[in-house]
């Protein structure tokens, strides 16, 4: 694997780290069929560039296979994602699970990637049909985890970009870079769907954010994906009465 080669992540999800060593903070994840560039390489680290986000991380490049430049342009190319919680997929080094949000590379019960064949073991995937807020809900009670981005773990900035994933639209995956992106929305006109985004009382810096449900409800990952009040101030925590979140700003990107 040289630098300038195209990857494709070949496990249900690998991590993202910070620096080239296991015990490295995971920033992000790439999720099953998600192709990057190679930036660098050290021994058996990779330096990569997400396609989807451009989000800069190391891999260990034993979880990932190369594909040709043909190859990582079709991929490069799916806007649909899955909806389904998690399908058994045949590969080449065994059964794995595909979760929610990944690419659909193929709606075809069996199909190959260069010289590699993978079959649906039982159903096959689906983009989701249902509204950002009702795809959004599939993710209630998910645990937080810092740099997740499936059922079994996930971030705010994660959960938003996945949600919208599953619609076709790509975001950023940090918070502070998504309230740079779609049209800035006032409070007042808040409508189901808009994503929102709040920010540290001490630094100013955007550091959450949220997807609208209507009715003053704002879901979120926060100890879990559970929903909360929203209000003018920001995010109130109605079991434990206090604000746990400061308004910053709102955007729609539908």
């Amino acid at each position: 694997m040289i630098v300038g080669a195209k990857i494709m992540c070949i496990l249900s999800l690998i991590p993202l780290r910070a620096e080239d060593k296991d015990q490295s903070e995971i920033v992000s994840q790439l999720l099953f069929g998600e192709v990057a560039t190679i930036l660098e390489r050290r021994d058996n680290w990779l330096k990569i560039a997400v396609h989807h986000d451009s989000y800069e991380g190391w891999i260990d490049r034993k979880q990932v296979i190369n594909i040709d430049e043909g190859e990582f342009d079709r991929i490069a190319l799916i806007k649909s994602r899955q909806s389904e919680k998690e399908l058994k997929l045949n590969t080449p080094w065994g059964l794995i699970s595909v979760y929610q949000g990944a690419p659909i590379l193929s709606k075809d019960t069996s199909f190959s990637i260069g010289n590699k064949s993978y079959s649906w073991l039982e159903k096959l995937p689906s983009a989701a049909e249902e509204s950002i807020a009702k795809t959004a809900l599939t993710y209630f009670n998910a645990p937080y985890l810092w740099g997740g981005r499936t059922q079994y773990g996930i971030d705010c900035s994660g959960f938003v970009q996945t949600v919208f994933h599953q619609k076709g639209i790509e975001l950023m995956r940090d918070a502070s870079q998504q309230v740079q992106q779609g049209e800035q929305i006032p409070f007042e006109e808040l409508a189901t769907g808009d994503v929102i985004f709040f920010a540290s009382k001490e630094t100013g810096n955007v550091i959450h954010v949220g997807i609208y449900l209507g009715e003053n409800n704002i879901i979120h990952a926060h100890g879990r994906v559970r929903i909360d009040e929203l209000r003018p101030e920001g995010i109130y925590n109605i079991e434990e009465q206090y604000y746990s979140h400061f308004y910053y700003a709102s955007r729609r990107f539908i």
